[in-house]
């Protein structure tokens, strides 16, 4: 069986599917992966471009804002990725589906782009969620069909229905308690999240070394939105808690830019995330999906410091859980962070919600588990 799968280029929505896409290949089925720079030609699978190798984030906002300049928050990132990204995958891929003739197309929930090209070619499709609540993709596929129509039109097809999906399915990683609505529709698939390291990563000496004192690791992520400020009061509270802090900036990130810090801080600009969550004793982080379900696979308690997209909600949620703590940087007043941290370092309530979840996430079908259900639903089976 042919399977293409498909993302924007970014960390977080290329490396969630990873173990998936791998799993397909081992059981023999032939494997592509359709997505953007800094990816081609890395990944241990083939990859050919999913959209024009030009294309850029930055770009993409600002066409965003250009095309809806009334639009705000959710609805601004609705726009963006129904209108102006999609327009631009689209096309690309259904290039790429009519050189390859995928017998099924796997594309993670934001690239609505690959959803349409799979729809308007026929080809049975999944889509792979990357934020906690899927309730997003009952808002954001609808209105991909909404910017889309012309696509299914020039093809003498009939654009599906604006609700739902753009999928016959959901893969989805996260547990249960944890999703919240869902309000797709589709049938949902639950994988394990099971995290993902290129070979490229590595993992910090110190970090191999006897632990002599707790370690807290602290990140916003691959896309940071610029926080310095945020990274540099955080490093600020926790270095006097007599913890080894490990701090990462982002591939792009500019360590130099959080100037002189103590002696018990080591700051790196990419690290082998996985491998790193099982050396240290608390997370403090952006809010990520990819981070968040990383954390509770390794049992952690966290602290989210939330920057952008859906990282509010999945702070919420983990708050609400009483799994994490969350301070959103209106809520940073002096000592917040410090405080928090010190309390997550010991026997916490969020320390055991972690661990209870790491059992249930433990219990998931694994991505091998996975992959005869992709088989049926690529056949057309219920």
């Amino acid at each position: 069986m042919k399977i293409m799968f498909a993302s924007l280029g970014a960390y977080g929505h290329v490396y969630p599917m990873m173990p998936l896409a791998l799993a397909c290949a081992d059981a023999g089925h032939e494997v592509a992966i359709a997505t953007g720079k800094p990816f081609l030609d890395r990944l241990p699978l083939p990859t050919v471009p999913g959209y024009p190798t030009d294309l850029e984030l930055d770009w993409a906002i600002q066409e965003a804002k250009r095309r809806h300049p009334d639009l705000h928050g959710v609805d601004f990132s609705m726009a963006m990725f129904a209108d102006v990204t999609a327009e631009q995958v689209a096309p690309t891929m259904i290039e790429q589906c009519e050189r390859m003739r995928p017998d099924l197309v796997i594309f993670e929930g934001m690239n609505t782009g690959a959803g349409v090209a799979a729809s308007v070619l026929g080809i049975p499709a999944a889509t792979y969620a990357i934020a906690l609540m899927s309730a997003v993709y009952a808002m954001l596929h609808p209105a991909t069909v909404g910017y889309q129509r012309d696509l299914w039109l020039q093809r003498d097809r009939v654009p599906p229905e604006a609700t739902g999906l753009l999928a016959a399915a959901l893969i989805n990683p996260a547990p249960p308690a944890l999703q919240g609505p869902d309000g797709t529709g589709a049938r949902s698939i639950p994988i394990r999240s099971v995290a993902y390291n290129e070979s490229r990563a590595e993992v910090p000496a110190w970090l191999s070394q006897l632990r002599t004192r707790p370690r807290v690791y602290l990140t916003l992520g691959t896309v940071s939105f610029g926080a310095v400020d945020v990274l540099s009061r955080a490093i600020a509270e926790i270095a006097p808690l007599g913890v080894d802090i490990l701090v990462t900036v982002g591939p792009d990130g500019e360590p130099a830019a959080l100037g002189e810090v103590p002696d018990n801080v080591r700051v790196e600009r990419f690290v082998a995330q996985s491998a790193v969550l099982a050396l240290v004793d608390v997370i403090v982080h952006h809010g990520g999906t990819g981070t968040v379900l990383g954390a509770l696979e390794a049992g952690l308690p966290q602290l989210v410091l939330p920057q952008g997209a859906d990282q509010f909600i999945n702070a919420e949620i983990l708050a609400a859980g009483g799994i994490g703590r969350a301070l959103p940087n209106d809520a940073q007043q002096p000592g917040a962070i410090g405080a928090a941290v010190q309390a997550l370092l010991g026997d916490s309530p969020e320390r055991q919600a972690a661990g209870r979840m790491r059992a249930k996430i433990a219990a998931m079908p694994s991505p091998s588990d996975v992959v005869p259900a992709l088989v049926e639903l690529a056949k057309g089976a219920d």
